[in-house]
């Protein structure tokens, strides 16, 4: 892990034309971001918007944040990592999750199964293949007998950080990863979570100091924030009906508020189910309002033990490229 002081920022290529996403990355570099994260739902391609950044940036690390691990094989993936790495020069991070039923099965058609042994196995594919180029595996999900056939010349190999959410995954993390991405988390939440993986990685013989711990921090600088409150409620409702996240919520004492949104939701009530979330609960994810308030708030997850915050700037689609430029401004150097 790295000792300078780093920042993240989350970055989009689908939110405009190209080459203002891409003078947009290039901005955000100058300014100090350490490293630009694409996250991967239904479009744009993860791995592609890598590969244009790649060479449209010279020092920003370069991460997917995250991709899910079932809808591509680890050889297939590792390839797309190890061509990120060469265009950039070693600023690949593989950006590893098991995502939920809903996208794998009936998005892609694709399995879920053992979502834990999966990563575990996914990983260690992958390690074999960026550090060796050759992988022989059989495991209980993936099987793997593969030599790739490209030259390698960058510094060092891509690294591999796992979106974490539950103590299953915290623990996997702390035994194999370079580093974890947390998500939709509080201040309060991250000294816990860290020391599940911490656990973990102590369980494997590691030095738990040695994995970068990193959030997305949702934030909105914003001169009416109210409306970025009700945005962001919104967003946390597309999270109802996905296990592993009501679980987490569940933890941050916001289950019952959860159990209503899902039943407004089932009545057809889909305007008003957002509302469940209170704007106090909004507030305890996600910061609101002026940048000493954005700014603080970092510091929160710094104290908690965070070595990578991302700043993920949030707030409704009709001012979203005013507030995204603005959060991304203020926030350099938090």
């Amino acid at each position: 892990m790295s000792e300078t002081r780093q920042l993240g920022l989350q970055i989009s290529l689908g939110s405009g034309p190209i080459r203002e996403r891409m003078a947009l990355a290039k901005e955000a570099e100058d300014l100090g971001y350490s490293s630009l994260w694409v996250a991967e739902v239904s479009g744009p391609d993860a791995l592609v918007s890598l590969g244009a950044l790649a060479l449209n940036t010279t020092k920003a690390d370069l991460a997917t944040g995250v991709i899910p691990i079932q809808i591509r094989t680890p050889g297939a993936m590792a390839m797309s990592f190890l061509t990120i790495n060469e265009y950039s020069q070693g600023r690949a991070i593989a950006g590893l999750g098991v995502s939920s039923p809903i996208i794998v099965e009936r998005w892609h058609g694709a399995s879920y199964r053992k979502p834990v042994t999966a990563m575990r196995e996914c990983a260690t594919i992958m390690r074999q293949l960026f550090s060796d180029g050759r992988s022989k595996f059989a495991g209980k999900v993936y099987q793997s007998d593969f030599r790739l056939g490209m030259r390698v010349t960058a510094p060092r190999p891509p690294r591999i950080f796992m979106g974490v959410l539950n103590t299953p995954m915290l623990r996997l993390a702390g035994e194999i990863a370079d580093g974890v991405l947390m998500n939709y988390s509080p201040p309060e939440a991250v000294a816990p979570m860290i020391k599940e993986i911490h656990h973990g990685a102590r369980s494997a013989g590691r030095d738990p100091a040695s994995i970068d711990i990193g959030i997305y921090i949702r934030m909105c600088i914003s001169p009416e924030e109210d409306k970025a409150v009700d945005s962001f409620k919104r967003e946390l409702a597309s999270y109802a009906f996905v296990d592993s996240y009501n679980k987490m919520f569940a933890r941050y004492g916001l289950g019952d508020e959860f159990v209503e949104l899902r039943r407004l939701w089932q009545l057809g009530k889909r305007e008003e189910a957002p509302r469940a979330i209170s704007d106090a609960s909004a507030r305890k994810i996600a910061a609101f309002g002026p940048s000493k308030v954005c700014r603080e708030f970092v510091g929160r997850f710094r104290a908690a033990g965070v070595t990578h915050p991302v700043v993920f700037p949030i707030g409704p689609a009709a001012t979203h490229a005013r507030d995204y430029l603005t959060t991304m401004r203020e926030l350099a150097g938090a």
